[in-house]
């Protein structure tokens, strides 16, 4: 009887050791995965930098122009817009210390011309204790695929998809860190309809019906109204069932200006991925705790 309950002893034993064993392997893949995964928010990807080789060429100084662009980039990726102006201060010494490690992709001389892309890897932790020293809030939103629904009236007369600057302009524009994918529906005669008859009252409106079709759930809808050279858009979000809408105004003195059309673009885009970003944030200073029960 003694030896047997030796012998039940030292199997627990044996299987507590095997579950530590298995845990720390688990965490460590974890880890090994995020270092050299180019998906990590951390981890910046085809930083190119290039200039003239002369006699005053110096190596360092297109690194140091990388890690620069390297940290704009990232500050890009984890920050709305209010807080990039809280770290315009950090100076290039200060960025080298939040860098881990870096990898040169490729480097050319030739013809009098020097270039050089790297993958740059910041250190997750120091890059979070400097936010939190400047009470700075983080985000790290997944990528997201949404259905962007852009409606256009010009003088109350709605545009069709192949005349609407919105929705033939939008995926060839682009802005800095892309995070969401924006798939563009096909027009509906039914949905126009809709639209049109609910324009006055569109707050109203189920965008839900419209979008169903497309197998998600996640959508953006933009009305863009303009009239007597002012453009409104009421924009209305729903990203992982959180829904969200808000109003946006342009001064457009001349609808066929397309290069002013191109900066609204770009300015809307923005401010949809801003809105994504937000139900990202995370604040630093908060505490977590993490609980971790076996049997």
């Amino acid at each position: 009887m003694k030896n047997y309950l030796l012998f039940k002893n030292l199997i627990i034993k044996f299987k507590e050791y095997i579950f530590i064993f298995l845990t720390a392997t688990l965490f460590l893949l974890l880890t090994t995965e995020k270092i050299f995964s180019d998906d990590d928010v951390f981890t910046i990807n085809n930083i190119e930098v290039s200039g003239k080789l002369d006699l005053k060429f110096s190596r360092e100084k297109y690194l140091n122009r990388a890690f620069v662009s390297s940290f704009d980039m990232l500050m890009n990726k984890i920050l709305v817009s209010r807080d990039l102006t809280k770290v315009k201060d950090i100076k290039l010494k200060k960025i080298k210390k939040l860098i881990s490690s870096f990898q040169i992709l490729n480097e050319d001389y030739s013809k009098d011309k020097y270039k050089i892309n790297l993958k740059i890897l910041y250190n997750e932790k120091e890059v979070k204790k400097i936010l939190a020293e400047k009470n700075i809030s983080f985000s790290q939103p997944e990528n997201i695929s949404v259905i962007f629904y852009p409606v256009l009236f010009i003088d109350d007369e709605i545009q069709n998809f192949n005349e609407n600057y919105f929705y033939l302009q939008w995926d060839s524009i682009e802005i800095k860190n892309e995070i969401i994918n924006f798939i563009l529906p096909l027009e509906d005669v039914d949905d126009i309809s809709k639209i049109v008859e609910m324009k006055n009252s569109i707050e109203e409106l189920d965008i839900s019906n419209f979008v169903d079709k497309y197998n998600l759930k996640d959508y953006v809808f933009a009305l863009i109204d303009y009239q007597n050279e002012n453009m409104n858009i009421y924009l209305n979000t729903n990203f992982n069932n959180k829904k969200t809408s808000k109003n946006l105004f342009y001064k457009v003195d001349d609808i066929n200006n397309n290069l002013l059309l191109e900066n609204i673009l770009k300015d809307l885009k923005i401010k949809i991925t801003e809105v994504w970003k937000e139900e990202n944030l995370i604040n630093l200073l908060m505490p977590l705790s993490i609980q971790v029960n076996f049997k």
